[in-house]
């Protein structure tokens, strides 16, 4: 089916009312960017008033205002929540085992000094896989620093390709909050749209990775500071096989990440470091699973009870649960942890992902309080008429939504409540494309509101002019390349 917004949006004549809903909209967003951009409060407090803002207005009474919120917060809690809840442990788990350090070791060993910004975007993206990006970004500045200073080479010609495989998984591939909210909104299939997804980040992760770099990092100066040298310098070591020692990420100010256990620096515990070949194989089970199911749904290789089981263990919930258990064994009691050690492992996976659910909950809260008014329609006939195809559509609004309130997750949850409505009859490739058009304008312009703006120029020692020439200009590399990938696979599919 043509991925245009005539498809989807219902035929009817333009009204006032129509014209009054889409004013709602763009008051709905001013109220969440100026709660959360001037007033300071929390993401999950500013979508809950925006929605409530565009219920109220739009007539409904206060008890479907409250009803509406609750009932999309719920619903996405329930679909997406504990996808976040699996892949946060699954991330933890690898952190805590050294996989993080095993990885780094093996790449940067094999790659050699002259591909390093290959080798660390490389890494960026398999650690990015089950991380949110500021937990990744925080395990991987003290290893960037030190491979940094070991090859004797300048800080943003491995930061930067760090930064900019983290931020491409993070945008275009599940299990990350956003894009299983897009893919949720939308009604895509998970496997296909983490298919399509790596097809998509592979092109961009080059480009903004080892490419951006080699442009970027003779041209702005970085200055470590101090402290944040320290760090990498005397971060807390792991014991591995053979009395080698390897680095434990570490936070600022040389004290461990949150979450990460210092290890012990002898082997007298018996903890060792999981292969490199252990520690991929668990990173992409999931992966490799519910891509299976995907293949099988799409060309019927499997029947009976081998297809019966093929997509039961592709779903996603499942897929994650199981590459949880793998983990527990490779990453737990395989590599030398104790009982109580993994559980106290677990446990610290826990509190680091509360702040998303929060935010993604609040956005399905929103997504519902705007179906419910009739604001989607109403897009839906003011799009037809300017003839602005969906998957653009869906890119401008998670644009500008991210260019407003600096958050992806909260740019993709709010445009996805906008756009997602829209895509009612969509076949399963388009609707994938879909919603990895909503993850690809989520990453756009990333400036000065945007946290982890402040982070990368807080780490690297960066002026605001140098971190808007790295990070702004990647992020926005990096949304234009994968809208352009997105726009020629749907031209081919």
């Amino acid at each position: 089916m043509p991925m245009t917004v005539a498809a989807a949006a219902h035929s009817a004549a333009w009204s006032g009312h129509d014209t009054w809903l889409l004013v709602l909209v763009g008051l709905s967003i001013a109220v969440v960017v100026l709660l959360i951009g001037w007033a300071k409060l929390h993401a999950f407090l500013a979508l809950m008033a925006g929605a409530l803002t565009v219920s109220l207005l739009s007539g409904a009474g206060v008890a479907k205002a409250a009803d509406s919120f609750a009932t999309g917060l719920g619903h996405i809690m329930g679909k997406v929540g504990v996808l976040i809840v699996l892949g946060s442990v699954l991330g933890r788990l690898m952190a805590d085992s050294g996989g993080i350090d095993q990885i780094v070791a093996t790449l940067t060993r094999v790659t050699g000094p002259r591909r390093l910004p290959w080798a660390v975007t490389a890494i960026a993206c398999v650690v990015g896989l089950p991380m949110f990006f500021e937990v990744g970004f925080v395990m991987l500045v003290p290893l960037v620093l030190r491979i940094a200073g070991r090859a004797g080479c300048p800080v943003l010609r491995v930061g930067v390709p760090a930064m900019a495989g983290l931020a491409t998984v993070h945008a275009l591939v599940p299990p990350h909050p956003g894009v299983l909210v897009a893919v949720d909104a939308v009604h895509a299939d998970v496997g296909l749209t983490l298919l399509y997804g790596l097809v998509v980040a592979v092109p961009c992760a080059v480009v903004v990775g080892p490419l951006f770099t080699a442009y970027i990092w003779p041209r702005v100066t970085a200055r470590v500071p101090d402290a944040a040298a320290l760090v990498a310098a005397e971060a807390p070591r792991a014991a591995v096989p053979g009395g080698a020692r390897v680095l434990v990420p570490a936070g600022p100010g040389g004290v461990p990440a949150e979450g990460v256990r210092e290890a012990p620096c002898d082997g007298a515990t018996g903890r060792r470091m999981p292969r490199f070949s252990v520690t991929l194989g668990t990173v992409l089970l999931p992966i490799v699973l519910m891509m299976l199911k995907s293949s099988c749904d799409t060309f019927p290789w499997a029947h009976g009870a081998l297809r019966s089981a093929v997509v039961f263990l592709g779903t996603p919930m499942i897929s994650l649960l199981v590459a949880v258990l793998v983990a527990l064994v490779t990453f737990g009691w395989g590599a030398g942890l104790s009982r109580r050690e993994v559980h106290e492992t677990l446990s610290r996976s826990f509190p680091p992902m509360a702040g998303v659910l929060v935010i993604v909950g609040a956005g399905g809260g929103y997504s519902v309080a705007l179906q419910d008014s009739g604001v989607n329609a109403s897009i839906g006939r003011a799009a037809e008429h300017l003839h602005i195809p969906l998957l653009l559509l869906a890119w401008l609004v998670a644009a500008l939504m991210r260019t407003a309130t600096g958050s992806g997750t909260v740019a993709t949850v709010a445009a996805a409540g906008i756009v997602g409505p829209m895509a009612g009859g969509l076949d399963s490739p388009h609707a994938a494309l879909l919603a990895l058009s909503l993850g690809s304008g989520a990453a756009f312009l990333g400036h000065v509101n945007d946290a982890s703006f402040w982070m990368f120029k807080e780490y690297f020692g960066l002026t605001v002019g140098g971190t808007l020439r790295t990070w702004t200009v990647s992020h926005t590399l990096l949304s234009l390349t994968s809208l352009g990938v997105v726009l020629t696979l749907n031209a081919v599919v």
